[in-house]
Formats: structure tokens, sequence, C-alpha cells
């Protein structure tokens, strides 16, 4: 939606669905804010104020904004309004800020796992209730991806890119994208399908690797590429929406802070892939 037709009505419609997802009767919790809490905000800018705001991302040319509101079973979950590739489009999402840094031989990881899951379930549940209600959210961003694919197209070139993004709606939503520019695009969805991907010939050229996944996240799968002298030298280009301490993604080719407009990707794959696969065929 943009910019200019955003209206604190449609944040406070958004945090009522969200709540009655979040905190059904009878399972106690309550939420730090309430829709109440907007009332007498008049302009979005002003709905905006009382937001954190994610300052990473301005570099990068895309603004996002969060509020904590969690959830009954966690109290990190946050509501997201956020520009994503296409600068003055905003869209709805859920941060389910659950990337504690939690690791196999911890004895709270079982718990954790299940607790991730039960996040990613209410993601789903409260994004497919705001489409419903007709607000936006980043399913709305691939048709506007595929609308600026007819005008942006490119010829094709011979790079080969693995973009691996959970969040599936971001994940088409690029590819349309990036297939438009002219690369050709595989997607995985989780760290496991990542390796088994490239257990297999012949390897991308580029691995654009989420850091918040599933399973295996993308700073172990991360590890695992550089540990196989096979896939030891394989581009990774690491996108995260988190506060990662960089020194421990020191072996990745780059890094990008999500959300990021589409013109910084695009100016980082030409740097980062060679010149061979930058060429049209």
């Amino acid at each position: 939606m943009k910019l200019s037709d955003l209206q604190p009505a449609h944040v406070r419609t958004a945090i009522d669905v969200y709540l009655r997802h979040a905190f059904p009767p009878g399972m106690g919790g309550k939420p730090r804010i309430t829709s109440a809490d907007l009332n007498g905000l008049e302009t979005i800018e002003q709905v905006f104020d009382e937001m954190d705001r994610l300052r990473a991302t301005d570099v990068e040319g895309c603004k996002r904004y969060s509020l904590q509101l969690g959830n009954h079973l966690y109290p990190f979950m946050k509501f997201v309004v956020e520009e994503y590739l296409v600068n003055g489009e905003y869209f709805f999402s859920i941060d389910t800020h659950d990337d504690l840094d939690i690791r196999p031989h911890h004895p709270d990881y079982a718990g954790f796992q299940d607790l991730k899951q039960h996040n990613r379930v209410l993601k789903l549940e409260v994004e497919s209730a705001w489409r419903t209600a007709g607000l936006p959210t980043l399913d709305d961003l691939r048709g506007l991806c595929e609308d600026l694919c007819a005008i942006e197209r490119e010829d094709q070139k011979s790079a080969a890119i693995l973009l691996v993004e959970d969040d599936l709606p971001v994940a088409f939503a690029i590819r349309t994208w990036l297939c438009g520019k002219g690369y050709c695009v595989e997607l995985a969805h989780t760290g496991e399908r990542v390796l088994e991907r490239l257990a297999r010939d012949p390897l991308p050229d580029l691995v654009i690797l989420d850091y918040e996944l599933p399973g295996l996240d993308g700073e172990a799968v991360l590890e695992r590429i550089r540990s196989d002298p096979r896939t030891a030298a394989q581009r990774v280009l690491m996108a995260t929406a988190s506060r990662v301490d960089l020194a421990r993604l020191a072996t990745v080719n780059g890094v990008l802070h999500k959300p990021y407009p589409r013109e910084l990707l695009f100016s980082t794959l030409q740097q980062m892939l060679p010149l061979a696969a930058r060429a049209p065929k």
C-alpha cells in the first residue's frame, strides 16, 4: 500500500486482528500495547513515531517500523510495517523474533524449537487474516514485482542464484523480480534443503542466504558450507533483519540488512558475481 493511502485505521485494525490470534481467550498473557493506545493519532507519521524503527536499514533505503506485541507464549513477537524492494510501498508482516542464540547442546533447545514452530504457525494465521481483511501484506509484493518486470526486464544472464528464504511471499517476490532481470533462480526454504542442493552439481554462482531459518539457521548452514572442501569457496550473501554480530559471519562475501530496496540487491549482485556470470547470454 502506498504511504499516501496508509492510514492509522489500517494499523489499528491490523493490531486488533493480531491480538485476537496471539492472545486467545483463556490462554493467559496480556499485550503490552493495544489499538486503543493509538487512538487520537491522525496521521500515519504520528503512528510511526510511536513505533520502534530499525535504523540499520535507513542507509540501505527501506524503512521498517515495529511494535513488540508478543503472544501468550512469547513476549518478543513483533508487528511490523515496512517497505521491501519497492520504495514507497508499505506492507504488514510479523517478525517472530525467535532468533535467540539457543544451540543444540543447550538444555532448552527442544522446547525452543517447539516455540519457534508455534510462532511460525501464528505468523501465518495472522497474515492470512490480514489478507482477508484487505490489509497490505507481503503477498502483495509479488504482484508489484511482476508489474516491475514488465518495465525493468533485462536479457538473460548466465548467473545461477540459489535464493534461501523461508518467508514464502518474500521468496516468490524476489525470485519473480530476479528472473525478470535475467537471472536463473532456484528456491530453498530451509537450511537442510540448502545443503541438499549444494551436494549436487553444478553449484550456483551465488547463494543468497537468509539468516533466520527454521531448523538449521543461516549461521549453521554457512559453517557447513565452509567446512566442506567442495563448497568452501561458494559465494554467499547473507540477508538478515536481526542484529547479528558480524564477527560471527566473517566468512560471508556480503551482508544485506532486510528489508532492502531492489536497487541495492541488484548492485550487490553486480559486484559479487563474476564478470562472466553478469553478462547476458
